[in-house]
């Protein structure tokens, strides 16, 4: 179980910030793209900016999720998650789920072109998938399930696992951390191997034209595509290309990508500070597009060393704090934040609005001293480290320092660059608590981005209540029955509330902005621009 998981932790903890959520709500525009093929000036250029250029382009080589915020337009999966956070069928018609969950026989939709205007078939189905099984991370972790990828013939294809594997369809469909299983021709993989491609050829609305890296990406509207005729729900259904180009700029500066949106020189401008929201609303150029608590705020102790080895300590801090004080510290504006105690947001089928019920959010100053007595904590200064690049790091810290103290804690704060954060909070010794933040997208419970278990992530949590929440995982690895492995979910809520090896603080909302010109958009997750036209 260990090894399974940690391969993915890493992977998620090397995106650092990094996070992307999808959340369907929006205080932007969010009308619905029109089903009919395009006319007229619905055809053009989409020019948008995102924050940062990615290392490459290959979603198998890379964990920054701007690889998939581009190349969503030109790969596609099997199946893609909806609005609603499921796995749906997308470049396959149905699976069928054999040998006691150990086979998936995955039957395509016939007719799918390629931009080399080849048809997609089983084999470039497999080829697709020995390829995710050996290069992308997720995959990677994936394999020591995998017995073999089989071609039944030209549209069916057969995964057998060598035991089950119950988040394997939502695994193969997350956009997270560019774990999705998306498929390429047997040919291009042929050519390049396990090694980073520089070409690109999907099945996406638009195609790959060129990258100049650092700079800029183009991509072109694919004449050919062959959409689903499902209708459009988050990155299921329904794709259209309504744009003949998508202009895709890379521009660190906020300012220059604020100013943009504002004059018309980008329809997108990537997380733009909440402090902007007036400036957006205001203005008859722009509409803020606000990802509805999409993120989700995260103190994490060094169960490993004194005095967070002992769960008093731990019930000391969950029960003491405020949480609304340390969400105005470190966001501010109460529209961009919100209180609630489970870990997978209300939209999806995860959600349990019981979850940390009488210690979620119970700010009780004398009964978090009650359990700092209990404790084995003999007054001994604990280090809170923080990013000082990071103001809701920065800020949260100083709030979290004085709440402590109040509570009876010695606290210190060190504030480091962010290499150097990441280097001391993986140390068994010398830090007690790190404030992080997650994306609150994740596939499925078993790849949850901060998984807590016996030395997870960060915390060096390695005693006999950690050992309980390995259980709880391989039960829910096997279970394939979504009401009772939604129940075991709720265990492992009301067991992370029990056990508290970290304390969720509160949820946050990102922002991003589009200008007023752009129709259609779906403030969903990452950006993605089919279904979507500029109405000059």
């Amino acid at each position: 179980m260990k090894r399974r998981v940690l391969g993915v932790i890493a992977l998620l903890l090397s995106m650092s910030m990094l996070v992307v959520g999808c959340s369907s709500g929006s205080k932007g525009s969010t009308k619905e793209a029109e089903k009919e093929q395009s006319t007229g000036d619905k055809t053009g250029t989409i020019t948008v900016a995102y924050k940062a250029a990615p290392p490459n382009l290959d979603s198998d080589q890379s964990t920054d999720w701007t690889v998939t915020a581009v190349m969503n337009h030109v790969y596609e999966g099997l199946y893609e998650f909806n609005a609603s956070n499921e796995a749906v069928p997308h470049l396959a018609k149905s699976c069928d789920i054999e040998d006691d969950g150990k086979t998936y026989v995955f039957h395509l939709r016939e007719g799918v072109l390629f931009h080399d205007g080849t048809e997609m078939k089983a084999e470039d189905v497999k080829a697709s998938f020995d390829r995710w099984f050996s290069v992308n991370e997720m995959g990677i972790s994936v394999s020591e399930y995998l017995n073999s990828v089989d071609v039944i013939d030209d549209y069916t294809v057969s995964v057998k696992l060598n035991s089950v594997y119950a988040p394997f369809l939502n695994v193969i469909a997350s956009p997270t951390s560019n774990q999705k299983m998306v498929v390429r021709p047997a040919s291009l993989i042929e050519k390049y191997g396990n090694n980073v491609l520089e070409e690109h050829i999907g099945t996406g609305p638009y195609k790959f034209d060129s990258w100049v890296p650092d700079a800029s990406v183009k991509l072109v509207k694919f004449d050919d595509y062959v959409p689903i005729e499902e209708e459009a729900s988050g990155f299921a259904g329904k794709r259209v290309a309504y744009a003949n180009e998508i202009d895709i700029q890379f521009v660190t500066d906020e300012s220059v990508r604020v100013s943009g949106v504002e004059t018309g020189e980008f329809m997108f401008a990537e997380e733009i500070a909440q402090d902007k929201y007036s400036q957006l609303e205001n203005s008859e150029n722009t509409i803020p597009q606000i990802l509805d608590a999409d993120v989700e705020g995260m103190l994490t102790f060094n169960c490993g060393a004194a005095p967070f080895n002992d769960i008093n300590a731990r019930k000391a801090v969950a029960i003491g704090l405020d949480l609304e004080e340390l969400g105005t510290a470190q966001i501010g504006d109460e529209e961009f934040w919100k209180l609630d105690g489970c870990l997978f947001d209300k939209s999806t089928v995860w959600y349990d609005e019981n979850a940390g019920k009488d210690i979620y959010a119970k700010n009780d100053l004398d009964l978090a001293k009650e359990y700092l007595k209990k404790s084995n904590y003999n007054g001994e200064p604990i280090v809170i480290v923080q990013g000082k690049d990071d103001t809701v790091e920065s800020q949260g810290a100083e709030d979290l320092k004085a709440q402590l103290e109040k509570i009876g804690f010695n606290v210190e704060v060190e504030l480091y660059d962010r290499a150097t954060v990441m280097e001391k909070r993986s140390q068994k010794e010398g830090w007690a608590i790190h404030l992080t933040y997650f994306s609150v997208w994740n596939a499925d419970p078993q790849v949850w981005s901060a998984w807590v278990g016996t030395n997870g992530w960060i915390t060096n949590w390695d005693d006999e209540d950690s050992k309980k929440m390995d259980d709880i995982f391989a039960r829910m690895l096997v279970e394939l029955d979504q009401d009772k492995r939604y129940e075991i979910v709720q265990e492992w809520y009301d067991a992370f509330w029990e056990y508290v090896p970290y304390v969720k603080t509160i949820d946050y909302s990102r922002m991003n902005a589009t200008n007023a010109k752009l129709q259609g958009y779906a403030n969903y997750c990452q950006p993605f621009f089919w279904n979507t036209w500029v109405e000059e």
